[in-house]
């Protein structure tokens, strides 16, 4: 098996392959803003679930928890509103770029000479273009933009977490150098644990 050569990820190429984009740029910019938007509502989700656990439910505070309950049906369905706008235009501007992009490389074989075809088997060049063409068609209708989501959403998450983290760590520096101070850094920071 022939080893396969070359980066991972090719900046030039890929700025190559934007123009194709270009003509679309309104879709591109609406994908990139779903996909940050959806981040945004599956990680608000939980932290809403969260809250009103800690703040409603436990102390059994129903009536508020009511207004969390709403904000929380909010959120879940701005998510799917989003997923489904995110999915679509994503794909319709995946299979666009690829049209234009098949028209291209259909005109530059046309003006192959009839040599190249007497060396080169056409099969073969039919099944290489045909296949890197649909890599670059699930890399534009979803690929690109699903691996922007996912790093927010990690983004998102982590920071919550490391917030979290340094309140605990808080606790326990204040704990552990000032003993008389626990009952009250524990009531401050239980909210935040």
């Amino acid at each position: 098996m022939a080893k396969v050569s070359g980066k991972i990820f090719d900046l030039k190429l890929f700025s190559k392959l934007l123009v194709f984009v270009k003509p679309f740029k309104g879709t591109y910019y609406f994908v990139l803003v779903a996909a940050i938007l959806l981040s945004l509502f599956s990680t608000l989700t939980p932290y809403l679930l969260k809250v009103t656990v800690d703040d409603y439910i436990r102390p059994k505070n129903y009536e508020g928890m009511l207004l969390f309950v709403g904000f929380m049906l909010g959120a879940l369905l701005l998510e799917v509103v989003f997923q489904f706008l995110f999915v679509f235009y994503a794909n319709w501007l995946g299979q666009k770029v690829i049209k234009d992009l098949r028209v291209k490389l259909f005109e530059k074989i046309i003006f192959f000479k009839m040599a190249y075809f007497d060396k080169t088997a056409v099969g073969r060049l039919v099944t290489r273009a045909v296949s890197d063409i649909e890599t670059i068609a699930s890399i534009f209708s979803q690929g690109l933009f699903m691996i922007i989501a996912d790093l927010l959403k990690m983004i998102l998450v982590r920071g919550d977490a490391l917030c979290r983290l340094e309140a605990y760590f808080d606790r326990i520096l204040y704990t552990s150098y000032h003993p008389l101070c626990y009952p009250f850094v524990s009531k401050i920071d239980e909210k935040s644990l």
